[in-house]
């Protein structure tokens, strides 16, 4: 077992399975801005790692938690979740960080030559509820939820989610996610097929484990082949890439009529 990092974020690779833990439990591992780069860092690194065939998303579990995934956006940090709302920041200058980032770690996601799978044992909420839907394969716990939730945080939404949804679960359920912001619980998410599968949450680790090491005994090459035919089968490169610059874009707007709103407000 090869691992690295003790911070924010943990990646590991044991017996050709690579797993990356967002590791801010007590935040219930929302994204701030040194976990942005973390996850960015991270993705890159299992995309190029030979030893890694298959790469699992997950989240550190909170003290008397079964199991985590990710919360969103940090509010409280001043991160993501509400740009610059705690600490004043204008949006001029989260835009940059907003496209750059939205198209690295949940584009990676989808477009490495590895299946991908969010292993999802808590909260799936804004971002974390777009990376999840990054990743080719999704399994929750029964006691997982799922949420957009951009809109009552002033914002529109990121990391490809509007994106990723209205090919899974179509455009009148994806519109509902975003729309009404309603919490999906696990058993829902099944039937809407936004998970492919719901495990008791003292089993989903073992169960992820078990699917990814009957991956890996799939040719490497083999499973690139497949993966890239099922990418191209579904949408095409640039009108990919268009997607996810104008959803950063609209989220940048967002945060900058978010800022204007309290400026004005003193």
């Amino acid at each position: 077992m090869a691992e690295a990092g003790a911070g924010v974020i943990i990646t590991e690779v044991v017996e050709r399975v690579g797993v990356i833990t967002l590791n801010r439990p007590e935040r219930r591992n929302a994204l701030n801005g040194e976990l942005i780069a973390a996850l960015d860092g991270a993705v890159r690194q299992m995309a190029e790692d030979t030893e890694a065939k298959v790469v699992i998303l997950t989240g550190a579990a909170a003290a008397g938690a079964a199991g985590g995934f990710c919360s969103g956006g940090d509010v409280k940090d001043g991160g993501r979740g509400s740009p610059g709302s705690e600490l004043g920041v204008p949006p001029a200058a989260l835009e940059g960080d907003l496209s750059r980032h939205d198209t690295h770690a949940a584009m990676l996601l989808h477009l490495m030559p590895k299946p991908t799978i969010a292993m999802v044992g808590g909260a799936a909420v804004g971002a974390g509820c777009s990376l999840a839907a990054a990743c080719d394969l999704r399994f929750a716990s029964d006691d997982a939820v799922f949420a957009a939730n951009f809109s009552p945080n002033g914002l529109a939404g990121d990391y490809g989610g509007s994106f990723f949804w209205t090919r899974i679960i179509g455009t009148a359920r994806a519109r509902q996610l975003y729309l009404l912001n309603e919490k999906i619980p696990a058993r829902q998410a099944l039937e809407w097929g936004m998970v492919n599968a719901v495990l008791p949450a003292d089993e989903l680790r073992g169960y992820t484990l078990d699917v990814a090491g009957g991956l890996v005994r799939t040719p490497a090459a083999l499973l690139a082949l497949v993966k890239d035919n099922l990418n191209a089968a579904e949408d095409e490169v640039e009108r990919r890439r268009y997607l996810f610059a104008h959803e950063a874009a609209n989220q940048s707007e967002a945060g900058r009529q978010m800022f204007e709103r309290m400026r004005t407000r003193g």
